[in-house]
């Protein structure tokens, strides 16, 4: 199951707010949550789910003892076209954030010169199509780009979500141009502002959106902060049990309904209990 993310501006929260939603995903209905991103941006999920970087791969590390280059995109693209890369090579490429539930794949250097490439965007796709296979979830972080390759990622997920603010000038501008794709989609407000005027009912209203369609991340400079230092992760697992007077307690139950809307468009039931990750580990992908 893939869900794409993807923004109408940016800076708007949308890496965070995937990365939460991912954390749900994960540390709630144990699921097998696996997230990338498609082109270089500035939101990068390894500041928003870890302190540090993660460590580049090494000779000794990989498991057939490749040559390796600095670049591990770059690395996994020549083993699919050596027809080398197998499930295990590609889960070791990854960043665990909590093994066995959630990873990412770090965003690479190719993405900074060379996305647009042909032979690079076949590529990228044929890697999402192995990842797929390892996770019961698979999000992509579509930037707020408009090239072919973020348009063919969204148009082939399950669902999309698309992030909106809350300003009427982004919003028209939105809306009055706005792409159709074959899945659901998910209209998502980060940094949501019930005193707005555009909040949840006016913009149903004004946009003519099905209250299923729209979903929401509150404000919450608590949220904010731990997003800076890189624990979306921890903040969730602490506070997904919260009682009723924690002061949390709004902030996550309107999160864990949103990733619910995200999964239920995306045709994911709900399950109560996933499994880890690192089937198949002498599988080609």
């Amino acid at each position: 199951m893939t869900i794409a993310f993807w923004s109408q501006e940016d800076g708007c929260g949308m890496t965070s707010g995937m990365a939460a939603i991912a954390s749900i995903c994960s540390d709630v209905w144990n699921l097998r949550t696996i997230l990338v991103q498609s082109r270089n941006q500035r939101g990068d999920l390894c500041k928003r789910l870890r302190y540090t970087p993660s460590v580049p791969m090494t000779r000794q590390d990989c498991p057939n003892h490749i040559e390796l280059v600095s670049d591990i995109w770059d690395e996994l693209f020549w083993l699919l076209k050596q027809h080398r890369l197998t499930k295990a090579m590609l889960l070791h490429c990854m960043v665990p954030v909590v093994p066995g539930r959630l990873y990412y794949l770090p965003q690479g250097e190719y993405q900074k010169q060379r996305a647009y490439q042909p032979s690079v965007k076949n590529g990228v796709r044929q890697i999402i199509r192995c990842v797929e296979q390892l996770s019961d979830l698979t999000m992509i972080d579509c930037g707020n780009g408009s090239d072919s390759l973020s348009t063919d990622l969204m148009a082939q997920a399950d669902a999309v979500v698309i992030g909106i603010s809350q300003e009427r000038q982004n919003l028209d501008a939105y809306f009055q141009n706005r792409q159709i794709f074959p899945g659901n989609v998910i209209y998502l407000v980060n940094a949501y502002h019930s005193e707005s005027i555009y909040n949840r009912k006016n913009l149903n209203r004004i946009y003519r959106l099905h209250e299923e369609e729209l979903a929401i991340i509150p404000h919450n400079p608590v949220f904010r902060q731990v997003s800076e230092k890189g624990k979306i992760e921890q903040f969730i697992c602490r506070h997904k049990d919260c009682k009723v007077f924690d002061r949390q307690f709004y902030f996550m139950q309107e999160l864990i309904h949103t990733a619910g809307m995200v999964l239920h468009a995306a045709g994911f039931p709900i399950p109560k209990s996933g499994s880890g990750i690192g089937n198949g580990k002498a599988q080609l992908c």
